[in-house]
């Protein structure tokens, strides 16, 4: 059970931190990457809820609230990589940071 739980935790955990990754990386088509991945750990995760629930490691009321949290993140998720997608296509995606500043803040005019 401890390698079960430890296996749960994991694939949860790697949802947020793979959207924060790629979020990081800056340049669209890896934040695209890690969003689908981070929509299969997600897919793991629930694969894994069905598995304690039909084992009954799980109860209903849990199972339930669990697997509702999931579908609203899913489809978050895709809503999400849908906006992207179109944002790719129109080039609309700043994949840069450009600090623009004067030089008069540090005494050279």
């Amino acid at each position: 059970m401890r390698r079960v739980s430890g296996e749960a935790i994991a694939s949860a955990d790697s949802v947020h931190r793979n959207i924060a990754e790629g979020y990081c990386r800056r340049s669209i088509n890896e934040y695209l990457n890690f969003l689908n991945i981070a929509l299969g750990s997600l897919g793991e995760s629930v694969s894994g809820l069905y598995a304690y629930r039909k084992s009954e490691q799980l109860p209903f009321e849990e199972f339930e609230a669990l697997d509702s949290l999931a579908y609203k993140l899913e489809n978050g998720l895709l809503k999400l990589v849908e906006s992207l997608e179109e944002k790719r296509e129109q080039g609309d995606w700043i994949d840069h940071l450009i600090v623009k500043e004067s030089n008069a803040v540090y005494g050279n005019g």
